[in-house]
């Protein structure tokens, strides 16, 4: 659902005077504050072994339950994209990582618990640093695994904007 028809009152002054202005901006015709429903930050990174291999994530809780995932998620307050993606990935994994270089970034729609949320994902090739507290966080993701290129499939991966980058990282 559109975050902009769910905010029913003013955040600010919490009145009903509440209006659209664009599909994007929202003001309040009382105090005057103004809500524009603007992307998210998120970041993902590409983590290969020393065999090749992509790691990846299986989810284990909507949106695309069971699919396969990029490990990594949203940015924290004060966090860099860099630091997000790092800190993700061990997160979700265990493994400590680096990041090598910047790939790419792209826009994404992601419902969350009913809300609709518009994150711009930056795609990081990122280095094993450190496998020894490699644990899978059950909460965000049933199973772990490193794949070969030669297995990767962008159907495979739930999100449509992990699909796109797979396309875009391997060129299929």
């Amino acid at each position: 659902m559109d975050p902009l028809q769910v905010l029913k009152f003013c955040p600010n002054c919490g009145k009903s005077n509440w209006n659209y202005q664009t599909s994007r901006l929202k003001i309040c015709q009382d105090c005057g504050y103004e809500f524009y429903k603007n992307p998210t930050i998120g970041s993902a990174g590409f983590v290969f072994d020393e065999k090749g291999r992509l790691l990846v994530v299986r989810r284990a809780k909507n949106p695309a339950k069971g699919t396969l995932g990029i490990p990594g998620g949203f940015c924290e307050a004060g966090e860099t994209v860099e630091e997000a993606v790092c800190r993700e990935i061990f997160e979700e994994t265990g493994i400590k990582v680096a990041v090598e270089e910047f790939l790419f970034d792209l826009p994404d729609d992601y419902e969350y618990k009913g809300i609709d949320l518009y994150p711009l994902d930056f795609y990081f090739k990122c280095k094993i640093i450190d496998m020894s507290q490699m644990k899978l966080d059950e909460s965000e993701s049933s199973e772990m695994l490193f794949i070969s290129q030669e297995e990767i499939n962008p159907e495979d991966f739930g999100l449509e904007a992990n699909r796109r980058a797979v396309k875009r990282y391997f060129n299929k």
